[in-house]
């Protein structure tokens, strides 16, 4: 059976009902898929960008993250080496984050919860905070979001989301919508142009806490396996 090597970046916390989750998320996924996985967290307090032997990088949700800007700074390093990369939450918000600011102009754009005073932000505040809140999506046709029945249901833990006056930049610098919730919000996001950078905006993981594996972090693994073979 062969064995990879997976990164969690976040600030573990077993209080957090999805830090609770992910072990189970990984354990279901990687047993569908008749791989064993050696699993290893990253506290923010010490990323800096620098990553060992990695072939897949989860960014959890947990934040305000101690370190925002080494969260930045390993997400980059990820997204520029291709490695896979799966964020949820507060994962995906600062992968947006991270890619935005490379396009020219965008420099200063910044997430509120990180700095409530900011000019430009890309996350902002939601006008109804989804905490410990379910609902149902609709998912692109196709995508890697796909499971058995075609639709997902959604658990949220969160605040935050694309401020609205920023989402056609990010879709015109390459971001391509996975996911919208029952109100037509966008839930999930993909890169195009790498063999695996997205996320969603809700928590996937706790799906494992029901006994399923979750659509969204089989897809990310299977994106591991396909790219260790590439480099065989």
């Amino acid at each position: 059976m062969s064995s990879y090597e997976i990164v969690l970046l976040g600030d573990q916390d077993l209080a957090i009902v999805a830090h609770q989750a992910i072990p189970r998320a990984l354990a279901l996924a990687a047993a569908e898929l008749d791989i064993s996985l050696r699993t290893h967290w990253l506290p923010t307090v010490v990323a800096d960008g620098a990553l060992s032997a990695c072939d897949g990088l989860w960014c959890v949700p947990g934040s305000p993250y101690r370190n925002p800007e080494g969260v930045l700074a390993v997400i980059r390093t990820v997204r520029e080496r291709d490695i896979p990369f799966l964020g949820t939450c507060g994962g995906l918000q600062h992968a947006l984050l991270e890619q935005a600011r490379t396009l020219p102009g965008w420099a200063d754009v910044a997430h509120a919860e990180d700095d409530p005073a900011a000019q430009r932000a890309l996350l902002t505040p939601l006008s109804c905070a989804r905490v410990e809140f379910r609902n149902r999506l609709r998912l692109l046709s196709g995508s890697r979001l796909i499971g058995e029945d075609g639709q997902e249901e959604a658990a949220y833990h969160c605040r935050f989301g694309v401020n609205p006056d920023y989402l056609p930049a990010l879709l015109a610098a390459g971001w391509r919508i996975l996911a919208w919730d029952d109100e037509g919000l966008p839930v999930a996001f993909e890169l195009e142009g790498q063999a695996c950078h997205f996320g969603t905006l809700y928590q996937p993981e706790r799906e494992a806490l029901d006994g399923r594996a979750p659509v969204a972090v089989r897809a990310w693994l299977e994106a591991a396996v396909a790219r260790r073979g590439w480099a065989l």
